[in-house]
């Protein structure tokens, strides 16, 4: 009769391996056959706004710091020694001024990441306008989250809302839009050379 249990057990243990790697290799088989190109947009959607929600969780901390420790390790003095020796002070004063105020470069970096994600999500979208006017509809939209997040703050114990702040905003957001329009021209000018070096006559 044990044995008989045992047997039992061991078949079932065996049956729900083999569901459970069914199960695995029927998920391996979707995600090989899932269209990416097809579902850009609704990916780039997504992502945006688990980054926004991402940045709303951080608003909500009341107790958020950059631990300053990190930027005192002996190859940041003796990066400033070369910057020196190389005559780039500029480049010294502003890793002053970011040391000095990491709440305003964090909300920089933050907002540059989403400016990027929006800037991707707009240039993905079938709205001809909204593709056409990525980078100005990044902005926008990016700047006015800004301002709901620091409204947000002002509601969080330890937290208060600041114009600078927004303004940290403002400035991370419209850094990736520069860039992807900078990145938009180079791209232009380089399909026109290799049209021109295939048409000679044009």
């Amino acid at each position: 009769m044990k044995n008989l249990l045992k047997n039992k057990y061991t078949a079932y243990l065996v049956l729900y391996s083999l569901y459970f790697l069914q199960f695995l290799l029927d998920i391996v088989s979707r995600i090989q056959d899932f269209d990416y190109n097809k579902n850009k947009k609704n990916i780039l959607i997504t992502l945006t706004l688990l980054y926004a929600g991402f940045i709303f969780y951080l608003s909500s901390q009341s107790n958020l710091s950059i631990p300053s420790s990190m930027f005192k390790i002996p190859i940041m003095y003796q990066l400033a020694d070369i910057f020196k020796s190389m005559g780039l002070v500029f480049i010294i004063d502003i890793a002053e001024y970011a040391y000095y105020n990491m709440d305003k470069v964090a909300h920089m970096f933050l907002y540059f990441g989403l400016g990027v994600l929006l800037h991707l999500t707009f240039r993905n979208s079938e709205n001809i306008v909204l593709k056409r006017y990525a980078a100005i509809f990044a902005v926008l939209l990016g700047i006015i989250y800004g301002i709901t997040d620091e409204f947000h703050q002002s509601f969080v114990p330890g937290r208060t809302s600041s114009i600078h702040d927004l303004l940290a905003d403002g400035i991370g957001v419209t850094i990736a839009q520069i860039i992807f329009v900078i990145l938009i021209i180079i791209n232009l000018q380089r399909k026109k050379r290799k049209n021109d070096r295939e048409d000679p006559n044009h």
